[in-house]
């Protein structure tokens, strides 16, 4: 890949990738890390994009396998920190979402569990539509509406008190 190609696709989507990665995270650092992991797996690829969406969709799978894989190791599963107890994650303030209705949201998306937090993004942080997410997530275009259906399920309850609305 060109110099100058991969310096305009990172100023392009680095944004989506960092919001992507920070909500799986849910902390700078970790966030970071999976960032330049995503944008070390693009200058290494051998292979082209056929056009911009594919592109933007290759680096959404990518962070989230990133993400996954973050995670599933030996070490984050065992060793906790002095500090940090099981199931707490450290949280930071996010520069993102400066408006608390928009916090509120953002941290309540970031709660959810990991299938339904990343068809929630793709859907409405992305605009994707079902079958797009379906491909990309490689499931089912039901399991995609499926997990949309429980996400806003989740959010409707988890933002009910926070919003004060029936």
């Amino acid at each position: 890949m060109e110099k100058t190609q991969y310096e305009r696709i990172v100023a392009e989507y680095l944004d989506m990738v960092y919001k992507i990665a920070v909500s799986y995270a849910k902390n700078a650092t970790d966030a970071d890390d999976i960032v330049q992991q995503t944008f070390y797996k693009l200058l290494i690829r051998k292979s082209g994009f056929k056009d911009e969406e594919h592109i933007k969709r290759w680096l959404i799978r990518v962070c989230i396998n990133e993400c996954n894989s973050l995670f599933s190791g030996f070490w984050r599963r065992n060793v906790h920190l002095f500090g940090q107890r099981e199931g707490d994650r450290e949280t930071s303030e996010d520069p993102l979402f400066e408006a608390q209705e928009s916090r509120v949201l953002h941290e309540a998306v970031r709660k959810l569990p990991g299938k339904c937090r990343s068809v929630i993004y793709l859907f409405y942080y992305e605009g994707y539509r079902t079958q797009e997410i379906a491909e990309i997530l490689h499931i089912r275009e039901a399991t995609a509406r499926t997990r949309l259906v429980r996400g806003r399920k989740i959010l409707k309850e988890e933002l009910k008190e926070a919003w004060d609305y029936e």
